[in-house]
């Protein structure tokens, strides 16, 4: 019997999630993370380090430090977007313009890899940061209607229709745990004992059906004979001259004349 899934007709579309979203999304993966100078990786980044690796897993490739960083992409000159990449200069006695970098996430909010003490944390864009701060450049392109369109295949849910089809009925059996006789035993091994029991109970029955039959015979075959022999006979003087032959009968002559006297 073949199971049947109903699928609602949907238009020949995918939509993907905005990449801002996705990155910073993936940016607040690595909360908390450690901070090591010139690291690259999961196991420790530092500020370009960190953001070069986030952009690269949504396809974007950065230069490696802060300064080349802040050398491309579109200056941003209204309202930061998700994903904006913010420039500070931090530590002046470096020598060059940029020293720090971090992604805008909302709310006058960024996240970083801010110090060996700090790891990745998120900070607000007030006080130090807002004093340190440089300017932002937007890398990620525009999206219209900030969703990625994929078209799919006509026969997409045609395909995906015939294979959610079940060519056969699946009949799931329990053999389930109780107690029987003190014991924990499975429901198919108890109804194996107790039909073996049964058959060894029918057998006996049986057995002794048949030696009851035959004592029980010879029982009543005892009763009829002293059932018999205690009977007295009585015979008229009619009968005991039909009989004729007393001594076949039992009877002396003595209890023939008897008898044939007290019928007279």
């Amino acid at each position: 019997m073949k199971k049947l899934f109903l699928i609602v007709p949907l238009t020949y579309t995918l939509l993907l999630a905005d990449s801002s979203e996705e990155l910073t999304t993936l940016a607040k993966k690595y909360l908390g993370g450690k901070y090591v100078w010139g690291g690259e990786t999961p196991k420790g980044f530092d500020c370009s380090g960190y953001t070069q690796y986030i952009f690269k897993k949504i396809g974007i490739n950065l230069p490696r430090t802060a300064y080349e960083q802040s050398k491309i992409g579109e200056e941003v000159k209204g309202s930061l977007h998700k994903g904006d990449l913010l420039f500070f200069n931090t530590d002046h006695s470096r020598g060059i313009p940029v020293t720090h970098v971090g992604v805008y996430l909302e709310n006058g909010k960024f996240i970083h890899a801010a110090s060996r003490k700090k790891g990745i944390i998120i900070s607000a864009l007030t006080k130090k940061y807002q004093r340190t701060y440089l300017g932002a450049k937007r890398v990620l392109k525009k999206e219209k209607n900030h969703n990625k369109v994929i078209e799919l295949p006509k026969n997409f849910f045609i395909i995906s229709q015939k294979a959610m089809v079940a060519p056969t009925k699946v009949t799931l059996h329990y053999d389930l745990y109780r107690i029987y006789k003190g014991q924990y035993m499975r429901e198919s091994e108890i109804k194996e004992l107790e039909k073996m029991e049964n058959n060894n109970r029918s057998t006996i029955e049986n057995n002794k059906t048949k030696i009851d039959l035959k004592k029980q015979k010879e029982l009543l075959k005892e009763i009829n004979q002293k059932r018999i022999a205690s009977i007295p006979i009585t015979y008229s003087a009619k009968e005991a001259e039909e009989l004729g032959a007393f001594e076949e009968r039992a009877l002396s002559e003595e209890d023939a004349k008897e008898a044939i006297e007290e019928s007279i």
